[in-house]
């Protein structure tokens, strides 16, 4: 018995040694927008060294044909940001026209050693993108977090599906259909209210001329029944 109580706490704890560095990537919240038109979308960073502190992230945007026009970054106390872009030599043809520049960058840094993640922390670097491709079903971005002590970690390995497991994943963001694609599923509902109504007001009018036909019949019966008594009691 105790030989399988230690067995069982090895395996927990070979368990929870796995997940733990796989929790910790760099990940996007939400993990999916519609594709086309614009999204709020943020990384995710925890601060992995419980030595150093992270001081400066680095996200690089997916670059053309699947580039994001344009970013507004959310503010946060403490931290500054810029916002690198480049000219197409190529402009993209978008419902809203030609698009020439595009986003390649936006580094997030620490004001302060004190504003830096610290141990056991993470912080949500933020932005508003505009301009979601509507081709791609992915897009693939790349991160730098850099530490006070001077070291970085880059999160750039390739996520393959069915291959081996990345130690520094890119971050990825899902791209589902587009919003409008819903339009039949959303005007079709009320239609189905409808139906629905009208076979209930349908059941409650049946239930009502049953209800009238019993209370007939019931009549009926009283009438033959008081008959036959008074002739019973004439006799």
């Amino acid at each position: 018995m105790r030989r399988r109580v230690i067995l069982a706490a090895t395996a927990g704890a070979l368990v929870c040694a796995w997940a733990a560095p796989a929790a910790a990537h760099v990940t996007i919240e939400p993990p999916s927008v519609p594709k086309g038109g614009t999204a709020t979308i943020s990384f995710v960073v925890p601060n992995e060294s419980a030595a150093a502190r992270t001081d400066r992230v680095q996200i690089a945007f997916p670059p053309a044909p699947d580039a994001i026009a344009s970013v507004s970054v959310e503010t946060m106390p403490g931290w500054h940001f810029t916002v690198d872009t480049r000219k197409l030599s190529t402009p993209i043809e978008t419902d809203d026209g030609k698009i020439d520049d595009v986003v390649t960058s936006v580094t997030w840094t620490a004001n302060s050693i004190a504003t830096a993640i610290g141990d056991g922390e993470f912080a949500r670097f933020s932005v508003n993108a505009d301009g979601i491709p509507d081709q791609p079903d992915e897009l693939v971005f790349r991160a730098v977090q850099h530490y006070s002590d001077g070291t970085s970690v880059r999160w750039v390995d390739p996520v393959t599906p069915g291959g081996p497991v990345a130690e520094h994943p890119t971050p990825i963001l899902q791209l589902t259909a587009p919003t409008g694609t819903n339009a039949t599923a959303t005007t079709s509902a009320p239609a189905n209210e409808s139906e629905t109504a009208a076979a209930a007001s349908t059941q409650d009018n049946s239930a009502r001329a049953l209800g009238v036909i019993a209370i007939a019949l019931g009549a009926v019966a009283l009438v033959v029944a008081t008959g036959a008594f008074m002739r019973r009691r004439k006799a």
